[in-house]
């Protein structure tokens, strides 16, 4: 839990893609589920803001801005 906490708003998605990674299924560059790397079954949802590019809503940048972070909570795994 300790790790997942220090994911806040105002870091990049590529901080958050050092303890997450994403989650399948449908996906928006602004709001995308991600799953704990340390177990699948815990997920986050986050909220971005665009850091260039902000009427391009499917290519997801390292430095797009996090604006909301859920609280984790438990899912089974989601496959495409």
């Amino acid at each position: 839990m300790d790790s997942i906490n220090t994911i806040k708003p105002g870091m990049t998605r590529e901080d958050l893609l050092k303890v997450f990674t994403t989650e399948g299924g449908l996906s928006f560059r602004l709001r995308r589920t991600y799953v704990y790397k340390e177990c699948p079954y815990i997920k986050v949802t986050v909220e971005f803001e665009a850091a260039e590019n902000p009427n391009d809503g499917l290519t997801e940048m390292p430095s797009d801005k996090i604006v909301k972070v859920s609280a984790p909570f438990l899912q089974y795994s989601v496959a495409d």
